[in-house]
């Protein structure tokens, strides 16, 4: 590690011990069916919002909490798997896990590892970069994150509490909690999918852009994309720069989507907000958005 990053690891923790309140744990542990401590928060998912969630809790003092993510250390989320652009798509000075300390952001670790003359001279933060963020950023905080866990079922347990059902390479798990968060992104809507028409064809010649792609295989090939979303445009630029002699987009739309619905989310009234709308509402921006 370069003096650096040691010299903000430090600062951080004193940051963060500057602000800490409150200072003490507040709730009352509550026993569960082994007589084991319940788990005050279970959250399932450990990329970028699964680990933002658990820095909130803990400088809540709520410290009994646990992280379960089913892929290994270091591919959660899609950063280093399927994602293929080489940047964010958004701006490098939005800031978000930090949760407002500046020692936190990506800005203060980018300038840490790089210089600051790398920072000014940055347009859009490389995937590869964030994902080594994300690492450190669960490294400095300590945040309880175990790899390899995969959330199966959730059930109700007696005295209001949650059952959660945990698949590991040791076989079954059984956790109890308080409050299960649901941090799985995109994934959370269901499995990734392909066409009922195109499932009878080889993985050769047909695989979702969430797989792993071997796009040195479509040299000279004719390639066709199903979707015009930014996946979409991510995969067909790889398959252009691999040799493929030609690639074709399909589209439902009559036009193809050039407003960024997202980007009216990214300010303050409606973040801080949106959870204190009722459920009817909520559920109604998300169509529009979606």
């Amino acid at each position: 590690m370069s003096d650096r990053l040691a010299a903000l690891e430090a600062q951080v923790r004193a940051d963060l011990a500057k602000i800490t309140h409150p200072n003490m744990p507040w709730l009352t542990p509550v026993p569960r069916p082994n007589d084991r401590d319940t788990l005050d928060v279970l959250i399932t998912g450990a990329g970028q919002s699964g680990l933002a969630t658990a820095f909130a809790l803990q400088r809540s003092q709520v410290t009994n909490i646990l992280v379960l993510d089913k892929a290994a250390e270091g591919s959660e989320g899609p950063w280093l798997t399927y994602a293929r652009m080489p940047t964010l798509r958004s701006p490098k000075s939005y800031t978000g896990p930090d949760l407002d300390i500046p020692s936190l952001t990506y800005q203060a670790w980018h300038e840490a590892k790089f210089g600051e003359a790398s920072w000014h001279e940055l347009d859009l933060i490389a995937r590869e970069c964030w994902a080594d963020y994300l690492a450190w950023y669960r490294h400095v905080l300590a945040l309880p994150v175990r790899n390899g866990h995969e959330l199966t079922d959730i059930a109700p347990a007696a005295d209001g509490l949650l059952r959660a059902t945990v698949r590991t390479a040791r076989g079954e798990e059984t956790h109890y909690a308080r409050k299960i968060v649901l941090a799985t992104g995109q994934e959370g809507m269901g499995d990734w999918s392909i066409p009922q028409s195109l499932k009878t064809l080889s993985v050769s010649r047909c695989v979702h852009c969430a797989a792993s792609i071997d796009f040195g295989a479509l040299r000279g090939k004719r390639v066709a994309v199903i979707g015009v979303g930014a996946s979409a445009f991510d995969n067909a630029a790889m398959a252009l720069e691999a040799g493929a002699s030609a690639v074709h987009l399909f589209c439902r739309r009559a036009e193809i989507q050039l407003v960024q619905p997202y980007r009216w989310l990214t300010f303050r009234g409606f973040m801080r907000h949106f959870s204190e709308l009722d459920d009817a509402w909520r559920w109604r921006f998300m169509r529009a958005i979606d």
